[in-house]
């Protein structure tokens, strides 16, 4: 199922007991296009400083309809697990650390987005295997290695640097529940283009993110971005649509 970043926020999130709060960000990885934490607005039983953070491996499945994100923890596990504050960079140290709370995998032990698998709920259980490596990648001190962690409210309405001039701004993601990928991103033409069309660009057509100048550098131009598919939020889904999405997609690469 696809969602869009301005529909998940504001969804309520369920724990195996009950409501511990509604999803206000994500945090994901601009090397793999994959959301690595839910971030939770739990108040009033969390500091206001203090950010909760839930991994898509804990996560069962969205409800559209409802509204909600359902999690396999309880309220206390979520309540008692590794937390930063708030506009603290997630480090590979506090990574380690929530990983081991819960006993989940590392995925940053194998080759994938998702270490050894292509789900992220495989590493709702650290196996033998997974353990064996994490032996090894403790020895070459990878803790240290660097992230790639980006808070998605920061960087929607970045500018968008196409190779031939910038024009218009990043509206929404476009997020697939089965794996946690980025699948789209929503560009908002309006500023070149009549009727202000907003239109579906993928991983593969950007080049960075650039935090000091606030945009998103793409590597097609102008007139590719115009080509691109019309962003049709309530057909998101849409079988049709999404074939025809694909083929325009093709048609621009």
């Amino acid at each position: 199922m696809l969602v869009s970043l301005k529909t998940l926020n504001g969804s309520s999130i369920q724990a195996t007991d009950g409501d511990v709060g509604h999803v206000k960000d994500v945090y994901f990885d601009d090397e793999f296009w994959i959301i690595r934490f839910v971030v939770a607005d739990t108040h009033p039983w969390m500091p206001l400083s203090e950010q909760v953070l839930i991994s898509p491996i804990a996560i069962k499945e969205y409800d559209a309809d409802e509204g909600e994100l359902n999690v396999s923890l309880e309220k206390e596990m979520v309540r008692d697990c590794p937390k930063i504050e708030e506009h603290e960079t997630v480090s590979r140290d506090f990574e380690k650390a929530y990983f081991d709370y819960f006993g989940f995998g590392y995925y940053w032990t194998g080759p994938g987005a998702w270490g050894e698998y292509a789900y992220p709920t495989a590493l709702i259980k650290r196996s033998m295997l997974s353990y064996d490596s994490v032996q090894e990648d403790n020895k070459k001190d990878n803790t240290q290695q660097k992230n790639h962690l980006r808070s998605a409210n920061e960087i929607a309405h970045y500018g968008i640097d196409a190779i031939d001039g910038k024009k218009g701004y990043l509206k929404d993601f476009i997020w697939d529940t089965h794996t946690w990928s980025l699948r789209y991103l929503v560009v908002d033409t309006r500023d070149w283009l009549p009727g202000g069309k907003k239109v579906l660009i993928t991983p593969k057509q950007l080049n960075n993110l650039s935090w000091e100048d606030k945009t998103v550098s793409c590597n097609i131009d102008l007139a590719t971005i115009e080509a691109c598919p019309e962003y049709l939020p309530d057909q998101l889904n849409d079988d049709v649509y999404q074939q025809q999405v694909q083929e325009k997609l093709r048609a621009t690469a």
